[in-house]
């Protein structure tokens, strides 16, 4: 319904103009009247309505200073003039100030109801117009969101001239201990947040990025010209707890106004993350850990950061005799047990990091934050090599032990795609379009590794899910044979009995258990 105000300095007209028709008819609630423009001003303010029916000559305020005032108000009400005045200079005022229409009175109610009909189309195509703008805004905050993420993770290459609204920029990386990142529910709870932040940092006037990355929410904050300060950095931290009861942990990186540095900036924050987990800070500037690691002599941490960066294939079993030259160094310098943690610290990340990139595998030997815990509770330096002796073996035993050829890796992957499509129907050319394979290869390869054909594995998989359909539901045979993938319920039957010896309406009586 579109919401009407009458204002006219005759009662009777107001009231000739209510009972004029049946307005709800014609979509139309009657909110209210006035019968001076001062008075109509104030009802439009409480009201909104969308249409006002206004006559031009009224006292305190005329109809077209009406509109003007209503315009000051940025309301989307149309008006409708009418008028016992038929001369051009109203009308033509009117018309300049978007007046639907300039209705002469005695006026017709078929006038009168053209005349809103034309409003509701105005009304409509305003509507329209602000929900295209609307989806156009938000295709560009998404598209320029999508570009700042692959900015971030690398995927495309930063182009400082298309960038150049983004003048200074730092991160703020936050880690969850804890949290249950895969749990749907926890997953809604965390789209909340994530709009919680995003409204205090608007509030603030702070333009920014949210993403969550590799279970870290990371904000970018945008053309910010001073450093984050520690209210905004409480504020934020309150927001968090009080939204997901976790005590959040936090990087920051420094600050920059190059955008082709954004990747650096994004690294920082990481790792400045990483380490006020390590160290058990609540909040770890990036500034403050280059400080740190001055403190030790740039050399034992520049020689880690440069055996890892090789990242050769045989890097792991390289790392024992250097993990001997690290510890004489610790010796030699006389570092404290903590020093000592710090380094084994980096080396661990250095690590984790070099297995997720070379073989795609994330939280070996457990969550970071126990390893960190773990880490944190060794006393001196023989506790510290020893565990970081132990952690290497063990990451390069789960390597070895979980290591296949390419072959059996295809063999797994063709596998859990006909787990997961049995239900649907499996063409082999389709198939060896899917693995890059010829289809008879595909076949005699199956066949070597498994040890039966692939259609022999295709059939078994579906009458599995049939049994234990027929076992544990009421489905009907046909909507049975529908769901495990066979068009055909009397070929369906067949190939159950053929196989399970019997068929699946008799298997399903025998199996039958209360």
């Amino acid at each position: 319904m579109y919401k009407l105000l009458i204002v006219d300095d005759e009662k009777i007209v107001i009231e000739g103009l209510k009972s004029a028709t049946n307005w709800k008819e014609h979509n139309i609630e009657i909110v209210g009247a006035a019968s001076d423009g001062e008075e109509a001003l104030k009802e439009i303010t409480n009201k909104q309505p969308d249409i006002v029916l206004a006559d031009i000559r009224m006292p305190k305020m005329n109809g077209l200073d009406l509109i003007k005032e209503t315009k000051n108000l940025n309301l989307e009400t149309v008006f409708i003039i009418i008028s016992g005045y038929s001369k051009f200079d109203y009308a033509k005022r009117a018309i300049q100030l978007e007046a639907i229409d300039y209705l002469v009175k005695p006026i017709e109610v078929d006038e009168i109801i053209d005349s809103i009909k034309n409003a509701i189309l105005k009304l409509e195509k305003i509507k329209s117009e602000k929900q295209t703008t609307e989806r156009i805004n938000e295709y560009q905050v998404e598209l320029e969101e999508k570009r700042v993420l692959d900015y971030i993770l690398g995927h495309r290459s930063v182009d400082p001239e298309k960038d150049h609204r983004l003048k200074t920029f730092s991160f703020f990386n936050i880690g969850l201990k804890g949290y249950a990142w895969q749990d749907s529910k926890e997953t809604e709870k965390l789209q909340v947040l994530l709009g919680h932040l995003k409204n205090l940092l608007e509030n603030r006037g702070i333009e920014s990025f949210i993403y969550t990355i590799d279970s870290q929410i990371v904000i970018m904050f945008s053309n910010s010209s001073l450093d984050i300060d520690n209210d905004l950095v409480q504020d934020l931290l309150t927001l968090i707890f009080h939204n997901i009861k976790i005590r959040p942990n936090v990087g920051i990186s420094n600050l920059y106004e190059n955008i082709s540095e954004i990747k650096k900036a994004y690294s920082e924050a990481k790792e400045a993350l990483k380490n006020g987990i390590f160290r058990n800070r609540l909040v770890t500037y990036y500034f403050d850990l280059e400080t740190y690691n001055h403190s030790f002599g740039n050399s034992i941490i520049e020689e880690i950061n440069q055996f890892f960066k090789e990242s050769s294939p045989d890097l792991l079993s390289r790392i024992s005799p250097f993990i001997d030259k690290v510890f004489l160094d610790c010796k030699k310098s006389n570092l404290s047990p903590e020093k000592s943690k710090y380094l084994c610290f980096k080396i661990v990340n250095h690590c984790l990091e070099y297995i997720e990139s070379e073989y795609e595998i994330k939280n070996i030997g457990g969550e970071r934050y126990l390893l960190y815990e773990e880490l944190n509770l060794l006393q001196s330096l023989e506790e510290i090599r020893v565990w970081l002796e132990q952690f290497i073996a063990e990451s390069t035993v789960f390597l070895n032990e979980n290591h296949v050829s390419y072959n059996e890796k295809f063999i797994i992957d063709l596998k859990s795609f006909i787990n997961t499509h049995y239900n649907e129907p499996i063409v082999l050319d389709d198939l060896g379009k899917l693995f890059h394979k010829n289809p008879a290869y595909l076949c005699s390869l199956f066949s070597k590794t498994v040890g039966i054909t692939l259609f022999e594995y295709i059939t078994n998989i579906r009458l599995n899910n049939a049994k234990k359909l027929l076992r544990t539901t009421n489905l009907k045979v046909f909507e049975i044979c529908k769901q495990v993938g066979y068009e055909n319920q009397k070929y369906f039957n067949q190939v159950f009995k053929k196989n399970i010896g019997t068929t699946p309406g008799l298997y399903r009586s025998q199996h039958i258990i209360k």
